[in-house]
């Protein structure tokens, strides 16, 4: 999954739990073992909702190389 966002007049209406696990029995449905995606460590509010579902998260290095002109 590469991004889930509701905007701020969305939220708390269960809509994101019922999103998941219809997005969970879909990857069931493809044979799917796992659900990947990322937030932003000072995402607190995300953070919440993915620890109350049981997400698991795991650390990652994100890298960044700038391709300005060459010296």
């Amino acid at each position: 999954m590469d991004c889930l966002y509701l905007s701020a007049d969305h939220r708390g209406l269960g809509l994101g739990p019922l999103f998941v696990a219809a997005l969970r029995e879909e990857a069931r449905t493809l044979g799917l073992s796992e659900i990947q995606w990322q937030t932003p460590v000072w995402n607190e509010g995300a953070i919440r909702f993915y620890d109350r579902l049981g997400a698991a998260s795991k650390e990652k290095l994100r890298y960044f190389l700038p391709v300005g002109e060459s010296p």
